[in-house]
């Protein structure tokens, strides 16, 4: 065991602190979120249209059969017709960036949800009835209910292993060219 000092020449200490007075800087703190927002929004993006998978690598239940049948050929887990995915967004206040969706049923998806749900009067457009499509569609309305509802949990923001490795690279490169 034993102990090391290292003194440094009046160089060094100079460029120390103008590192420390430009890590002080709001703008470039403000800069530095706007590129972690973007990467972790461009993830999640991902996440959602190739990945499928939570950030802990956890693959996506896959819809269950009836629902299955109610969706088009084209239509993919948590994309529908692209609503959720195109509401993720990034936010920079007061120092922190957020990432996420302002779609209500966006967090029912990240978190999962089982239970009971009020559904209003409303009225819906009939494609097919006792198994069979309609040659015209007809309007119906419903009377308000109760329905159960089983979503399955498919988490899609967070930050896996690989997309916190990312950030610190996209960090790391950040500093490495505002820093002597």
């Amino acid at each position: 065991m034993g102990i090391a000092v290292e003194v440094y020449g009046a160089e060094k200490l100079a460029q120390m602190r103008m590192a420390i007075e430009k890590l002080s800087d709001s703008s470039l703190q403000q800069e530095l979120l706007e590129s972690i927002g973007a990467v972790v929004e461009s993830q999640t993006r991902r996440r959602i249209t190739d990945e499928k998978t939570s950030p802990a690598g956890e693959r996506w239940e896959e819809w269950s059969p009836g629902y299955r049948k109610t969706r088009n050929g084209n239509q993919g887990l948590l994309q529908g017709n692209g609503d959720l995915l195109d509401s993720i967004q990034y936010v920079v206040e007061r120092g922190h960036v957020r990432v996420g969706s302002p779609l209500s049923y966006s967090g029912i998806h990240q978190d999962g949800f089982s239970g009971s749900v009020q559904v209003s009067a409303h009225s819906r457009l009939v494609h097919q009835a006792f198994g069979r499509a309609l040659k015209h569609p007809v309007w119906q309305s419903v009377g308000a209910h109760n329905r159960m509802m089983n979503i399955p949990q498919r988490e899609f923001l967070g930050l896996s292993t690989a997309n916190s490795d990312e950030l610190m690279r996209v960090i790391g490169d950040f500093w490495s060219e505002v820093l002597p």
